[in-house]
């Protein structure tokens, strides 16, 4: 009985050493433990999970595993991966043969994927070009900065979609309008054209039906005849007046060489005649060759004379007006002398009888400014308050007298009198220089004060 337990145990023993070096086999040949590999190196800047015993497949076939993954020095550095492929699979990897980092499925494991190359074979230990691992994380990053831009780009397109749809909006208002307006010109214009046709279609017709010159002209042969024959006789006269031409032309050239006509000879034989004749009679106005006076020179003197006792008359007459015998003669008679007119003459029943008078009362700080060392002066408003009251009197101003009169009602009769003479001898120099007056047409009249009026200026237009 026990040598039986001693063997089912040893049975035991062998066939759990048996099972357990049977899973070791299998787990070794599944990792290729026990086949022939070499190992090579690849670089990839990021390794995507991709994990030390990771697969490695060769143009889609299990070759080996990743051995190591080494971590880079720096930022600008590479992850270097070592990994081996099995002994069968070197005839396939070359040079050119590119590792990259691969995905079982969506969600699978990473592996190492080689291609399989075209040039020479690649030894053992060296370093296969890599193509850096795809990730969605990453597509998805650059679709979302993608879709940002595009939304910015679109935004900043709508507002100039927005203004150029605003833009054309009102081109489209205005060319609505501008349409609008020249609706009523163009159809104007339109029935103008039209008649303006049947017009001319109706003309037409006519010149057809031979009606009117321009039918006839067109229609009738005696028509055409009748101006072929009168451009022919116009040919003829053109070529008569060429001849007649030519004959002015040798007349003038009989002038030239002194053979000329009797009776135009005779002619110029009387206008010669004639010529001296004029001559005789104009040398009778000049003075003769001893220095003596001509019939000009006697009108001439005759003529200074009759100046020269002119201007004697009027120098007497002026100073019979001024005489005192012959004063009241000349002022029945309605002639004075605004330069010695007296105020009381001015006002005196006699003097009004015989004008009339036309006053524009101004007050004197509407004329009038004071100076900064004392007294008056025609302020620029006075100027063109006078100016406005002149643009009345300047229509008679030729044949009538102005009168200026100055008012001033504080002070005694003495000061009054010399004020109002300032004030009236100050707006008629001004009237004179500025409207070229006639000195002996503008008189100053100093009248004081006066009841009713105040301190002022009246401009007065005497009238017969």
């Amino acid at each position: 009985m026990a040598s039986t337990d001693r063997a089912a145990m040893g049975a035991f023993v062998i066939g759990g050493l048996l099972l357990f070096g049977l899973g070791l086999f299998l787990i070794g040949d599944r990792r290729m433990l026990f086949s022939a590999s070499h190992e090579y190196y690849t670089e990839f800047a990021q390794v995507s999970a991709l994990e030390v015993g990771a697969k490695v497949r060769v143009g889609g076939m299990n070759a080996g595993e990743v051995i190591e993954i080494r971590v880079p020095r720096g930022p600008k550095s590479t992850f270097r991966v070592k990994f081996k492929i099995v002994e069968k699979l070197f005839s396939v990897v070359r040079l050119d043969s590119v590792a990259s980092i691969a995905t079982d499925g969506l969600l699978g494991n990473k592996f190492l994927l080689v291609d399989i190359g075209t040039t020479t074979l690649a030894p053992p230990g060296c370093t296969l070009p890599s193509r850096e691992p795809f990730e969605i994380g990453d597509l998805l990053a650059r679709i979302r900065s993608t879709v940002s831009n595009i939304d910015m780009t679109v935004g900043a397109v709508k507002g100039d979609v927005t203004n150029a749809t605003q833009t054309v909006a009102d081109t489209a208002k205005h060319v609505d309008q501008i349409v609008v307006a020249i609706q009523d010109p163009m159809d104007r214009f339109t029935i103008a054209v039209s008649r303006i046709s049947e017009d001319a279609g109706a003309i037409l017709a006519r010149v057809r039906a031979g009606e009117g010159t321009l039918g006839r002209l067109v229609n009738d042969p005696a028509v055409y005849n009748s101006l072929s024959a009168s451009a022919t006789e116009v040919q003829r006269v053109m070529e008569n007046v060429g001849q007649a031409s030519s004959d002015v032309r040798a007349l003038v050239s009989r002038f030239k060489s002194g053979d000329m006509p009797a009776d135009i000879e005779r002619t110029v034989k009387n206008v010669g005649e004639s010529s001296e004749r004029v001559k005789v009679l104009v040398s009778a106005f000049q003075p003769g060759p001893g220095g003596g006076d001509g019939a000009g020179a006697d009108l001439r003197a005759t003529l200074g004379s009759a100046r020269e006792a002119m201007s004697d008359l009027a120098e007497n007459l002026e100073a019979l007006k001024h005489s005192f015998f012959f004063r009241g003669f000349f002022k029945d008679r309605g002639f004075y002398d605004l330069g010695s007119l007296s105020p009381v003459e001015y006002q005196s029943k006699q003097f009004e009888s015989n004008v009339t008078k036309q006053r524009v009362w101004m007050r004197q700080d509407e004329l009038f400014a004071l100076k900064a060392g004392g007294g008056e002066e025609l302020s620029d408003a006075g100027k063109a308050r006078l100016d406005a009251v002149m643009a009345n009197f300047l229509r008679f101003t030729k044949d009538r007298a102005i009168i200026v009169e100055g008012y001033v009602v504080a002070g005694t009769l003495d000061d009054q009198f010399l004020r109002s003479r300032e004030r009236a001898m100050k707006v008629r120099t001004y009237l004179i220089r500025k409207f070229a007056l006639s000195p002996d047409y503008v008189g100053a009249m100093p009248m004081g004060a006066v009841a009713a009026y105040g301190d002022g200026v009246a401009l007065v237009l005497l009238k017969k």
